[in-house]
């Protein structure tokens, strides 16, 4: 705990003073909002936790492309406590732009009636996910609805794991092998190695990454969306041999397993 408290007098003090913070804290980034639209501006009044903040309008914003490991249903961890507490003084009263999918139909709410978006504070285009994953304060999670932004996302994630800023210095947050994947079912991890096999059986792509499909770890793509990887130029079948990184949803089944509707949760690994 005393490290997350001494991450966070030093990320305040950059709001507060910042020449005292900046040779302590990673420069807060900026992004490319290229990939998206500007649907609307407005202020913030309200945290409701590391992933929602309330505008001046009533509408609630989910943020979008990141995850808070620690933060659950009934109970918020370290991290999640200490993200709020960066967003309060990053965010409450200040004006912000709202970036959504360029689709109107597509990704811009979720099944509570939020808003989906990304946010940049007005007054010096600081990214407010990119400066949780940048201090390591959240790690990125795209959507098969929601993909936009994940090489920059990657990038700043990159960063802070090879600093072990925040989450990347915990043990139970670290990036997992195939083989430590096992025991980990029912939940969210990223995981990283090399595919021993790739296979297309009933029209879905199986990605193996050990010799005993029937134990080892297994990736596979629904028929539904291969295509959303060849429309890329991303050919799975032929990632035979490849380290990969990939993340979603672990399971059991026949060994650790995850399914991934969407290219931007792998990357390929030189």
């Amino acid at each position: 705990m005393t490290k997350i408290l001494t991450l966070f007098l030093l990320i305040s003090s950059f709001f507060v003073q910042p020449a005292l913070a900046q040779q302590a804290v990673p420069a807060l980034p900026g992004a490319d909002f290229g990939a998206l639209k500007r649907t609307g501006t407005a202020e913030v009044i309200s945290i409701i936790d590391p992933q929602t903040v309330q505008l001046h309008d009533g509408r609630i914003i989910r943020l979008s492309g990141i995850d808070f490991p620690d933060l659950q249903i009934h109970e918020a961890g370290d991290f999640s406590v200490t993200s709020v507490k960066v967003l309060k003084d990053m965010l409450l009263n200040q004006g912000v732009n709202i970036y959504q999918t360029k689709k109107s139909d597509w990704g811009r709410t979720n099944r509570m009636g939020h808003d989906i978006a990304h946010l940049e504070r007005i007054k010096d285009q600081i990214w407010v996910q990119g400066t949780m994953v940048s201090l390591g304060l959240a790690r990125v999670r795209t959507t098969k609805r929601t993909p936009e932004m994940a090489k920059q996302l990657y990038d700043l994630e990159i960063a802070a794991r090879k600093n072990k800023l925040g989450l990347w210095e915990v043990e139970d947050y670290s990036i997992l092998t195939p083989g430590g994947a096992k025991n980990r079912a029912d939940s969210y991890q990223i995981i990283e190695g090399r595919i021993e096999s790739a296979a297309l059986k009933s029209n879905r792509i199986y990605l193996n990454f050990g010799k005993d499909w029937r134990s080892d770890l297994t990736v596979s793509i629904p028929p539904a969306d291969k295509r959303a990887f060849s429309k890329v130029g991303l050919d799975p079948l032929g990632w035979g041999g490849k380290t990969l990184r990939v993340r979603g949803w672990l399971e059991e089944y026949n060994g650790p397993y995850i399914e991934i509707n969407h290219p931007q949760a792998v990357e390929i690994l030189e």
